[in-house]
């Protein structure tokens, strides 16, 4: 939900730049300033490596949307190998969100409540993530040593 209100918050203020999003506070909390910022598209990365012009140069809320998807429905999953690579994408989303949370302060010089949501969001889902792995480990170990004890 947050990615979705990121995305219609830029996409928004890009066609009237006269609207004030509910998470615009004062001129120093401002989500719609870090939205519009260079930096809220393709992450400050895409624009000067391909060009602004670029397919992949979308607002960061677009790619947040097809990231929370793709993490939603590998947590369904109770295959181990899918809960790890699940954690890998979760602790690469924690390492983007340092980036973005090192803009946030000390470029943009800017507090975004709902930036620093999503990096409560990323962080939560990486302990949870973390923990399924746990479940789903301890679990392949007592089938096996259910099956090594009805065997003998």
């Amino acid at each position: 939900m947050l990615s979705l209100y990121t995305s219609y918050v830029e996409l928004r203020a890009e066609h009237d730049h006269s609207y004030k999003a509910m998470c615009d506070i004062s001129e120093r909390i401002s989500c719609t300033k870090v939205f519009t910022s260079r930096y809220g598209r393709g992450f400050g990365i895409v624009g000067p490596v391909l060009g602004d012009d670029s397919l992949l140069n979308v607002p960061n809320g677009f790619y947040g949307i097809f990231y929370y998807f793709v993490v939603a429905a590998f947590s369904f999953s109770d295959h181990l190998a899918i809960s790890r690579l699940n954690s890998y994408l979760i602790l690469l989303s924690n390492c983007l969100s340092l980036y973005l949370a090192y803009l946030l302060y000390y470029v943009l010089e800017d507090m975004c409540i709902v930036c620093v949501t999503t990096y409560a969001v990323n962080f939560i889902s990486l302990i949870l993530a973390l923990q399924k792995i746990q479940v789903l480990i301890r679990d392949e170990q007592v089938m096996r040593a259910f099956k090594v004890s009805k065997t003998k």
